[in-house]
């Protein structure tokens, strides 16, 4: 699924180092099937031409605030007027404050000054600019106004000095456009818990007890529901998978650290989410050093983690959705557990059929409702499973209201 199909996105480049880096922003925005148009200040083609995002886009890149050939010169409220969103990557401290003071000599600050569409800036300077209290208040007074800025990162810098100010990371700000420009914001003002991830259940110091799970559905249903407007807290095991952004994500290892994080988290949530492949047994006792080698049979003992989906059911939030993840006679266990636990919908996935399972990108998925419904999703991309899973949430939410109305 193209989270940006048919979006048009005007993004605006100035004069920092990092420009480079936007060719990749618009290639992440391209690959998602937004239409881009871009426009430079004249300090940004310093760094990169124009003709590399003409390329990429299709369109004429925009520089001049009065261009030749006779044209009327109001290009700056053609763009505004056209786009969706506009964005500013890389931003430097120039632009940011003649936004926060309302100047506008150039083209893209006049297009800034007449915007009146969501708008996004990614700060890139060295740290001590950055750092500089005026720009601090600056970016303070468009936080104020409900602009929205990605923040830089920490890392190596263009001097080679350590600090605060890279550019975010391009699929970063991709992401952060993609939330920005869906229309549906649905879930504005919920709050959406989600557990995903394996849990790691420790042998000795050295070795331990884990799953498959990727970690990928979890993610995908973080960044779907941040998309749609949700406050998202992500609570997951290890995996290598990116932050979503504009999540707040909690890391942990073990099932019992799952627990204690979600029930943190608990109160006050709209949705909470369950994906996370939690161990079942954990050993029931922890070596304090490495086990060594021994001529005859290991021998563990186990002992049952707590449920965690069940005790949230005791105490359940206005809408609560399982996952069930087997590999034979799955389909009758999760409908028993969409029962058992109280849920008003279980995802079941049976991961022995191709496409379907972990650390791949696709999901076949049957959805189990309260009322008996069942509906077999195809083969798609885990992020569209998700998209496909926050509808279900949304109705349900309103079903909840409608119900207490």
């Amino acid at each position: 699924m193209a989270r940006l199909t048919g979006r048009r996105i005007v993004l605006g480049i100035t004069g920092s180092i990092s420009a480079y880096k936007a060719a990749e922003v618009v290639r992440g925005l391209i690959q998602e099937e937004a239409d881009v148009r871009v426009t430079m200040t004249k300090e940004a083609m310093h760094f990169i031409g124009p003709m590399t995002f003409t390329a990429l886009t299709g369109h004429p890149v925009a520089i001049e605030q009065f261009p030749p050939h006779g044209q009327p010169g109001e290009e700056h409220i053609d763009l505004t007027i056209w786009a969706d969103v506009i964005a500013v990557v890389p931003a430097t401290g120039n632009i940011i404050g003649k936004m926060a003071n309302g100047l506008a000599d150039d083209l893209l600050s006049t297009v800034l000054l007449a915007c009146d569409v969501p708008c996004c800036l990614a700060p890139a300077m060295n740290f001590r600019m950055l750092g500089n209290p005026a720009v601090q208040a600056n970016m303070d007074v468009l936080r104020n106004r409900g602009y929205h800025i990605i923040e830089s990162a920490y890392g190596p810098l263009a001097n080679g000095e350590i600090g605060e100010g890279r550019l975010a990371d391009p699929d970063q700000i991709v992401e952060a456009i993609a939330i920005l420009a869906d229309s549906r914001r649905d879930l504005s003002g919920r709050r959406v818990l989600i557990g995903a991830g394996p849990t790691v259940e420790p042998i000795d110091p050295v070795r331990f007890i884990t799953n498959r799970s990727s970690g990928k559905m979890g993610f995908s249903i973080a960044r779907m529901a941040a998309q749609r407007g949700a406050s998202v807290t992500l609570i997951t095991g290890p995996t290598n998978q990116p932050d979503p952004y504009g999540v707040t994500v909690e890391r942990v290892k073990s099932a019992e650290d799952m627990h204690q994080t979600v029930f943190h988290y608990l109160d006050g949530q709209d949705a909470v989410i369950m994906v996370a492949a939690v161990a079942d047994y954990r050993p029931k006792q922890t070596a304090d050093h490495k086990i060594k080698k021994g001529a005859s049979a290991l021998l563990l003992e186990m002992e049952r983690t707590r449920d965690i989906l069940k005790e949230i059911a005791q105490n359940k939030p206005p809408v609560l959705v399982g996952f069930a993840v087997e590999t034979h006679e799955g389909l009758q266990y999760a409908k028993q557990k969409l029962i058992d636990k109280n849920l008003d919908l279980i995802v079941y996935n049976d991961i022995t059929v191709e496409g379907a399972g972990f650390d791949v990108d696709t999901n076949i998925v049957t959805l189990l409702h309260r009322d008996g419904r069942e509906e077999v999703l195809p083969k798609q991309l885990k992020i569209e499973i998700a998209d496909r899973i926050m509808d279900e949430v949304v109705a349900l939410l309103h079903t909840q209201e409608t119900v207490l109305s």
